[in-house]
Parts: C-alpha cells; structure tokens; sequence
C-alpha cells in the first residue's frame, strides 16, 4: 500500500520524544498511525538530563524496563554552582535515578518502540499541513492533509488528526497558532569535550553553573565525554565578536569552575547554536490537530523537565485522539481539556526557573539575571495550576496542618460555598466526565492531589473525628496513599475552606 492510498487515523510530524510516544500508545490501541520523522542531517546531537520522576510516564509507555535497559548513563544529581563560588552537590534522595542521554541515541530507542507497537514510520520533509478546521460529524472522517517530499517523491496522507510534534520547527504551531512570551531571548551554544579524566566531576551528575553573562551546564553521555552548553542572551553578549567557537570559549573562560575542569580537554564537535528563546501557543489542541511537546510550548532548560514534560504531553495528546476518534461526543471537552493542561505544564515551570533567576541575579548583579529575576508568570492557566511543593509552603496550608497536629480530635465539616462538579479528566485511556472540586484556588476544578482523592476526602471527613481513624477509613478505598500526603491533603482543604472547624470544637 502506497503513503498517496493509505488511509491513517493520525499523522504525527516529528519523531522525537513527544511524537514517538504518541505514536507508540496510539498504535497500540489500534488506531492507524503514521509518524514522519526528518531524515537526519549531520551527527549533532543535545545532551539531555532525565529527571527520576520521568519513569511514571515512561512506565505508562510501556518504555521503562526498555529505557533502563539501552544502557544510557544513571543521573544521580547536580553539582552546582550556583551564584556563589563554592561548589555545592544535589544528590537524588537514595535509590533514585534519572538518565543521562544523548538525544539521538534516546529518540532512536523512542522510534524503535514505536515501531514495534504498529506505528508506520517514515523518513520525509513535511512541506505543509493543511488543518480542516470545521469539525466533521463523524470523527473519524479523513479531515487533514499533509504534504511529503517522500524518498524524492512528492506524496500526500491524510488524517482525523494531525500531531505536530515538531519541535520549535512548528509545522503546524507557525501558522498563526505560536506566541512569544514577555522572557528575553536565548541562545545556546554547545560543543563536545572529551577527557581521560574530570576532576570532581562524576559521570552521574551533571554540571550547572550562573555567572554574570548567563548560565551553562554539562551533561556526560559517556564515560570521558561530556556536552558543555552555554546559555546567552543576543544584545548583551556580542554574538558577533569573532567566530561561534571563539564566542563559545569566552564565555566558556568567564565560568571558573568550568575553566579548570577544560584546561585538559579536548573539544572534540562543534561549536553550533541553536534558539532557546521561550515561545507558547493561543490553542494547543483544535478540530483536527494538537500541538504536542515543544511544538506548542517551549520551556525553561533550566527546568530540567523538557524531556519529560514531551513525553507526558505525547501521552495525553495520544489519550486525547483516542477519546476523540472512539467517543465523539467527547471530542470537544477532551481537546480542551488538553489545551488546558499543555498551559498548566507550561506555567508550572516559571515559578522555579524563577526563583533561580532570582538566586543567580543576589550574587551575580547583572541585567542577564536582574531581567529574569523579575519576570512574572504569564499567566496561562495561572488560577488553574496546582504545585504541591507550593501548597506545602503556603502559611494557611501550613496553620490547618500544625492545628490539626495540636488537636487530640477534630469534627469537620464542608463549607456551605462548595461545589462539586463534573469536569474532564484522565482514567485509563480515555478522558471522562467526572466529580471535581471547584474552588476560587482552582477554578478549573480539582480531584486529586498527590495521589489523594480530593472529593472522596471531602466527603468521608465529617464523620470522623480522629485523624488516624480517618486515615484508615480513606485507605480502604485507596490504599496506595501515603501518610504525609494524606495530612497534607486535608490541610489544603481546611486551608482552601472545603472542611471547616467549627469554633466550639
């Protein structure tokens, strides 16, 4: 069967971690599926750091023991040097692991996988995308088209849904969907060095350091080799001043810790730049397409979570077509709710490069951080996101949990202002109408929170006055929650006013 007569369910462009994952779980609950992957150009290729907390969604993908076993490096933590000279270790706590990958190599895997769940993949450019944008009343009537220069041919498919996972390219994102964000521009620079040994640098853990023109890391890919990228904002650094390698080594020589670790390597590829200017998109999902990974949002590298969160956004956006094409009257509530939760994974994020920004720029007074120090979140979803390390540092969070720890028993009960409502949300592999919380912290609703059932919370409280009968009366129902999380769950609703405390108790 020829691409030009095939008949696909979804056409995903671009093969990296957001589109391989998508195209892995689509295939494999049995929707036809072609993936388009751009031929590779030269041997370059970014060296990533996996955080441990990616393994729930590479499990998800059915990845996990494939990734454990390609034999990428263990990330065991950072050293850091952090708007201060002296250097400071941030091991993982024990028996976590993240990965240290080249990007190539880890995509490859991703495609291999993909590949052996049915996915039909092909090497091509994608020359244009054309998105019907009126949606059809059958979802599965073949709606957009997709033009390929294919093994030098020029061929068409078509699709229910196109998935551009295609990165800053943005085959899709650019036609009137991308937005910049109010952060200055970026620009790494990155080459490859090679050394017998590193000094106080171990293969586990990547390098990260602030000075006054910017910021850089180090990833190791393998033993001796080591990617050291440099991030510089155009304007404030004279990116014309010489050549890319000679720009490079000068700020590479501004970092001291980095400088010494140089003196006896050797680089071995590169220099080459590349954009890591922030972008967003006005809609992640629409009638006959979705903007996955950094398509549509392109986050902080300072974050650590750009690998991740494609592939968290490769797996909703593969449980989003799938609702779509099998339940169409939930078509519409399952491509906003993608939409809403791309802005949620896009927002969490600044809060924390932020408070980065702001601890480089106390050290390092210079425009480069005083800028990033500054910025506020964009405001995307800002009312609809929900970071527990946040909550647990809320000072109402904080008083609910020290009054409950103070008291030998306690009878809540629900505040008359609550609403439960029915809002979208993940169970399995489809996305469903279920009973959320609705509060002015989370207008959007919520109905979990580390794991704990809000809802199911709201409700057994009031008939239990002691916090450890609780406890055991929610564990029945859900067994796999833990302790701390639970305290901490029902300290947010005492907090947020869900559960009250009458005065006389």
């Amino acid at each position: 069967m020829t691409l030009a007569k095939s008949v696909h369910d979804a056409i995903i462009v671009g093969a990296g971690p957001a589109g391989c994952a998508a195209a892995r779980l689509l295939a494999a609950w049995g929707h036809r599926t072609l993936l388009i992957e751009r031929p590779e150009a030269d041997s370059r290729t970014m060296a990533e750091s996996i955080p441990p907390s990616a393994q729930k969604v590479l499990a998800a993908l059915g990845v996990l023991t494939a990734i454990e076993d390609a034999g990428f490096l263990p990330w065991l933590g950072n050293i850091v040097w952090w708007g201060q000279d002296e250097a400071r270790t941030e091991s993982f706590a024990p028996g976590q692991s993240g990965y240290l990958v080249a990007r190539r190599a880890f995509d490859r895997r991703l495609r291999g996988l993909a590949a052996e769940a049915g996915a039909d993949i092909r090497e091509g450019l994608v020359r244009d995308v054309h998105i019907a944008h009126e949606p059809p009343s059958d979802p599965g009537v073949l709606r957009s088209q997709v033009e390929i220069d294919l093994d030098g041919e020029r061929a068409s498919a078509a699709a229910a849904f196109v998935l551009d996972c295609s990165g800053r390219a943005g085959v899709v994102a650019r036609k009137g969907f991308r937005e910049p964000t109010p952060a200055p521009r970026t620009v790494a620079l990155v080459g490859t060095w090679k050394a017998r040994d590193w000094p106080g640098a171990s293969d586990t853990h990547t390098l990260v350091a602030s000075y006054v023109d910017g910021w850089a890391w180090s990833v190791p890919t393998e033993p001796g080799l080591r990617h050291f990228t440099v991030m510089i904002e155009p304007g404030r650094t004279d990116l014309a001043a010489g050549s890319a390698e000679q720009r490079y080594r000068a700020e590479l020589a501004k970092i001291p810790a980095f400088r010494t670790l140089l003196e006896p390597a050797q680089l071995v590829d590169g220099v080459w730049g590349a954009d890591a200017s922030l972008y967003t998109a006005r809609e992640h999902a629409g009638p006959g397409f979705l903007l996955v990974g950094d398509a549509g949002t392109f986050i902080d590298p300072l974050s650590s979570f750009g690998v991740k969160k494609a592939l968290v956004s490769g797996w909703l956006a593969a449980i989003t077509v799938h609702t779509a094409l099998t339940n169409g009257r939930m078509r519409d509530d399952a491509l906003r709710f993608f939409d809403r939760r791309e802005r949620q994974m896009a927002g969490a994020s600044m809060p924390e490069t932020t408070r980065f920004a702001a601890d480089a720029a106390a050290g390092t007074p210079h425009p480069f951080w005083i800028t990033r120090a500054a910025m506020a979140h964009d405001g995307l979803g800002l009312n609809e996101e929900l970071d527990p390390s946040e909550l647990a540092r809320d000072p109402a969070v904080l008083a609910a949990f020290e009054d409950l720890r103070q008291r030998e028993s306690v009878r809540l009960r629900v505040g008359e202002s609550v609403r439960i409502e029915n809002c979208a949300m993940v169970r399995g592999h489809e996305i469903v109408m279920d009973e959320h919380l609705v509060v002015p912290a989370c207008p959007g609703g919520i109905r979990y929170l580390r794991n704990v059932d809000l809802v199911a919370l709201t409700r057994l409280a009031p008939h239990h006055t002691d916090a450890g009968e609780m406890f055991e009366a929610f564990g029945r129902g859900q067994p796999d929650v833990a302790l701390p999380d639970f305290l901490g769950a029902l300290s947010v609703l005492i907090a947020w006013g869900v559960l009250q405390v009458p005065e006389t108790t």
